[in-house]
């Protein structure tokens, strides 16, 4: 006799994962989105910790005009748009704050991150797509600029979704997409001065990459062409002999410097693949890349990054610049970063194909270096612009009698990023602690006329306060020395830093009076920051009662030069 059981019913098993198709198309919008965290903590601090720049006080000034003022400004003194402007003149006119100024750039590079990643994964897919990203958003001059009040950012966001739309105008050969791109793209010329390179870059390399003969892609991509004439040429053309002079554009000029000295092309590497040398991790993946692309005859998406990547490395290498804006090279390669992370990429893919199985452990463990070794410059940098310590000032005036005058501060400046340098010059931190600390009344007495109201207005007894910086310590302890001989309030908010504040309340006339006798004080204890004359000056002028226009838009600070240089020229 057999005795039978019954089967047991097996238990149901749950997936733990999604499924590899699920898998693979969540993988892109988590990378995009983990791409945007990261830059968010990467730049976030740099909001409050970085001094101003130069052409941040050139936001400030010229958002303070109407809206119709700042067009005739940039179009016909500066050359550039004016889009950017007239978004901080609303802003700042409804919140005067460093957030205001800086926060608007992190938002637009954040929103670019999605438009690299639909890029990328159209040239080469989801997984170069979702390395690509992760190093963009990591990349130390993306993270540089992310946080400084001027239009390199929105550019770079108005750039990536304009080539989203030309890459698929491309392939569709859509007449309508193709108008509505060519529009977009001439349009930027209201954005930044050297659009029109990168926006004539993307509609060349959109037409490259369209996958038909040339005299089809002529016939489907007219309307772009025609759209971009119409919408960038009239303005471009007002403002082509402004921008000429803005920039040193002239025979005699120099070819091809940057700020270091070194040529363009050196320069460019540097910042589009960190490393120490010429050949490095990110150079050498890149071409491998460009060799695989090639040997799998993917020729257009080669085409592609070469073209968006030495755009402007020929350009400026050519065009003989004797501007200061020329110098500052660095911001100009932003936009040719996701095109050579591409090619980075297709190296890595190319070599992990040999891997087998663990062909995306090879793609992850070599992403992962390759973020590391941008973390390494991002975060040094971020370390030293915290080590300016910066917010202590504010911090410290924040501190003093609400209504108190601050007045136009002065200093050395130090090594590059380490303290204030040529581009954030000391004379306008009275600006910076003026934006965070609302409670205090700024007259930046740099410049006679916009100080005169002040002492033409009412004669209410007020506080002053006047800030200092010292960059080296034998300038620190001379002034110590000095100012301890006054009798005014000493704050030492920080190494380097002096707050001085008057011991009592005074009238206008003499608080100026008094704040030219601690700079002279300062002056004979620190006679190399020579542009402590510009403030002496207009206390000079501002208690004999009469003022002489000084300053480009009637604004020295907008100038690192002294004496100040007309800042068409910057």
């Amino acid at each position: 006799m057999s005795i039978r059981t019954a089967q047991l019913q097996r238990r149901r098993t749950h997936r733990l994962s999604l499924p590899l198709h699920l898998s693979r198309r969540a993988l892109l919008p988590l990378t995009t989105a983990a791409a945007a965290v990261l830059l968010l903590w990467l730049a976030l601090p740099l909001v409050w910790w970085t001094p101003l720049n130069v052409d941040e006080e050139l936001t400030i000034r010229v958002s303070d005009f109407s809206f119709a003022h700042i067009f005739d400004i940039v179009s016909t003194k500066r050359g550039g748009g004016p889009l950017h402007f007239w978004l901080e003149h609303v802003l700042l006119g409804w919140w005067p704050s460093v957030g205001s100024l800086r926060i608007p750039s992190l938002v637009f590079i954040c929103l670019a991150l999605p438009a690299v990643a639909l890029l990328v994964r159209r040239l080469a897919g989801d997984e170069a797509s979702s390395g690509v990203v992760l190093l963009t958003a990591a990349s130390p001059i993306p993270v540089l600029y992310a946080t400084f009040g001027r239009p390199h950012t929105l550019l770079f966001a108005w750039l990536m979704w304009a080539t989203v739309l030309a890459l698929k105008a491309a392939e569709e050969g859509d007449r309508r997409l193709w108008g509505v791109t060519g529009a977009i793209l001439g349009l930027s010329v209201f954005v930044h001065p050297t659009a029109p390179l990168y926006a004539g870059t993307a509609l060349i390399v959109a037409l490259v990459y369209a996958p038909r003969s040339p005299r089809a892609v002529l016939q489907q991509a007219w309307p772009g062409l025609a759209t971009f004439g119409v919408t960038f040429v009239p303005y471009y053309v007002r403002t082509l002999h402004v921008l000429g002079d803005r920039y040193g554009v002239s025979a005699n000029a120099a070819r091809g410097r940057t700020f270091s000295g070194q040529p363009v092309w050196e320069d460019a590497r540097h910042f589009v693949a960190p490393g120490a040398h010429d050949v490095n991790s990110f150079t050498v993946l890149a071409a491998v890349g460009i060799v695989a692309l090639l040997v799998a005859r993917r020729r257009r998406v080669v085409a592609v990054c070469a073209l968006t990547v030495a755009a402007p490395v020929v350009f400026f290498s050519v065009v003989p610049a004797s501007g200061d804006s020329a110098l500052f090279f660095d911001r100009y390669m932003i936009p040719t970063i996701p095109a050579f992370l591409t090619l980075v990429l297709a190296g890595i893919l190319a070599i992990a194909r040999y891997a087998g199985r663990w062909r995306l452990v090879i793609v992850a463990l070599a992403v992962g270096w390759l973020l590391a070794q941008e973390l390494h410059y991002t975060l040094r940098h971020r370390d030293h612009t915290e080590a300016i310590a910066i917010e202590s000032v504010a911090n410290a005036a924040g501190r003093q009698p609400a209504g108190s005058v601050l007045f136009g501060s002065t200093g050395t400046s130090g090594a590059l990023f380490s303290s204030f340098d040529y581009g954030h010059p000391a004379n306008l931190l009275d600006r910076y602690v003026a934006l965070r600390q609302g409670s205090l009344l700024l007259v930046d007495d740099d410049s006679c006329e916009r100080a005169l109201p002040f002492l033409r207005g009412t004669a209410t007894p007020r506080y002053g306060i006047w800030l200092f910086y010292a960059a080296f310590p034998d300038e620190d302890r001379a002034a110590a020395r000095v100012f301890a001989r006054t009798k005014a309030v000493v704050e030492r908010p920080g190494p380097g830093y002096f707050l001085l504040r008057s011991p009592r309340k005074l009238r206008p006339q003499a608080l100026i009076d008094l704040g030219r006798s601690y700079r002279l004080a300062w002056r004979r204890a620190v006679p190399s920051n020579r542009r402590v004359n510009e403030l002496l000056i207009a206390d000079r002028e501002l208690l004999r009662g009469h003022c002489v226009p000084y300053g480009d838009l009637g604004d020295p600070g907008i100038s690192p030069h002294w004496p100040p240089a007309k800042t068409t020229h910057q």
